[in-house]
């Protein structure tokens, strides 16, 4: 079954913590799957994006790749920055420097960069998972797309403070509706306090005006 556009989140605790993020990359037996999780989690991608990545696809010299969105009617494809770190660890992969166990082939003949199956990565997920302790994340067993959702809640928590900085995340991560993204604020109470205090200046701000122009009209009465 395809993965398109958006899939919400529908268990509020369907997220890992940065720390059992970071256990799970450094449990990876090998650079291929640590590549394919990372990637998954640092630019918050689909596992289906991930898989479809071809060495034409990455940037070197702007650290960037390019990923191919399943949207509803087509493929799009979308330039998206990658952090430095996980750049070094893709040149190591390319360039065949690291021996990686249990891999046969690092990159197919048709140029895709992992060819592995979407069944591949769910299960090594949960047996790298399982081997740090991690079984279930919130109500269900882990799997992929548990990465992306914990990038966004990640993303929200610590570097979306304004309206425009929510429409930046949106964008990378390639949400069609803004209220997709939105969703994710819950999970940030600072971001929800300044909400709620703006709300609530505005709302008594409106309170005294209408109190101000009521003593007005009795006084005009008078």
């Amino acid at each position: 079954m395809p993965e398109f556009a958006s899939q919400p989140m529908k268990d509020l605790r369907g997220y890992l913590t940065e720390e059992q993020v970071n256990k799970i990359l450094k449990a990876t037996e090998n650079l291929r799957d640590r590549l394919i999780l990372q990637l998954m989690y640092r630019c918050g991608r689909r596992v289906s994006e991930v898989l479809a990545l071809r060495k034409e696809d990455i940037i070197w010299e702007e650290n960037k790749i390019i990923f191919t969105i399943l949207k509803r009617k087509r493929p799009v494809k979308e330039l998206k920055p990658v952090d430095s770190g996980t750049m070094k660890l893709l040149r190591l992969y390319v360039n065949g420097e690291v021996e990686m166990k249990g891999v046969r082939k690092r990159i197919s003949d048709d140029g895709r960069l992992f060819p592995v199956t979407r069944q591949y990565v769910f299960k090594m997920l949960r047996k790298v998972a399982k081997n740090v302790g991690i079984e279930y994340v919130g109500s269900t067993k882990i799997h992929p797309h548990h990465l992306r959702h914990s990038f966004a809640i990640h993303q929200v928590r610590t570097n979306v403070k304004t309206a425009e900085d929510l429409r930046k995340l949106q964008m990378y991560m390639g949400h069609a509706n803004i209220n997709t993204t939105a969703y994710y604020l819950q999970f940030s109470p600072d971001e929800l306090r300044d909400l709620v205090t703006s709300w609530e200046k505005r709302h008594t701000s409106t309170i005294s005006e209408n109190k101000s122009g009521q003593n007005s009209e009795k006084s005009k009465k008078k």
